[in-house]
């Protein structure tokens, strides 16, 4: 499963305007880890999430997957291999209907159109909105608009699912509805987000990145119960793990 693994070796980057966001990381992710990628805003947070998928390109450093470098050449491998689900899925849904926004990875690759359609309402399936197939994404709830987003990425197959803000302006339960079907998913999970009660819920691994750079990356039951290295980097604990007021206990989400 080496085709799995994404690779980030002394990456840096700098803004035309001189800002540098990203300066000198380097970590590996491995097939099946699901990893949080946390840091205040200006961290360099997306800017990361941008240089893995090839939306741009590294000063400095390189970025794989298994073995294949990320480059303008390889991107239409990388891009079946690495699906992106933006912060804000206006960004990812254009077409008339959500069948045509499912269906156009796979119809820019060529795919037989029985192929596509069979790629297109299993993801739709998998994402719960299968009934939502004709509808126009513009009159799509807030939730209803993710799951589509998600499945535009799903219908493509990828090994791994990179997520920035999957939970962002998302109602309670659109978004545990998200977090359920984040969890289901078996899929290599690199997530960039401010709330860190889903970050510690789906995630094993947490990357703190302060100022372009890694602060520390390990266990997320390590790191984000440690108030005071969060504090630090502009972070706060994840609520479940705050003490309740009234009673002074901690209390702890389930994994």
């Amino acid at each position: 499963m080496s085709h799995h693994k994404v690779e980030v070796k002394n990456l840096h980057y700098t803004y035309p305007d001189g800002h540098k966001a990203v300066n000198d990381l380097s970590f590996q992710i491995h097939h099946g880890e699901s990893v949080g990628i946390i840091g205040a805003n200006g961290a360099g947070k997306s800017t990361l999430l941008l240089l893995l998928m090839g939306v741009l390109f590294p000063s400095q450093g390189e970025v794989c997957v298994g073995d294949v470098h990320v480059t303008k050449k390889t991107l239409p491998n990388i891009r079946q291999r690495m699906g992106m689900v933006f912060q804000d899925p206006d960004d990812q849904l254009f077409m008339t209907t959500v069948y045509d926004d499912v269906a156009f990875g796979p119809r820019n690759y060529k795919l037989d159109e029985k192929e596509v359609e069979q790629r297109v309402l299993q993801a739709l399936e998998m994402v719960g909105i299968l009934h939502l197939k004709d509808r126009a994404p513009f009159k799509l709830s807030g939730g209803e608009k993710r799951s589509a987003a998600i499945a535009s990425v799903l219908s493509m197959h990828p090994d791994i699912l990179i997520m920035d803000e999957p939970t962002a302006a998302l109602d309670p339960k659109s978004r545990r509805r998200v977090m359920r079907l984040l969890k289901s998913f078996e899929h290599t999970k690199i997530i960039t987000s401010h709330d860190l009660d889903m970050v510690f819920e789906l995630c094993d691994r947490t990357i703190v990145i302060n100022k372009g750079e890694i602060v520390v990356d390990g266990l997320s039951s390590e790191i984000l119960a440690n108030a005071e290295l969060l504090d630090t980097c502009g972070l706060e604990m994840p609520l479940g793990l705050q003490n309740c007021p009234i009673c002074g206990i901690t209390v702890k989400n389930e994994k």
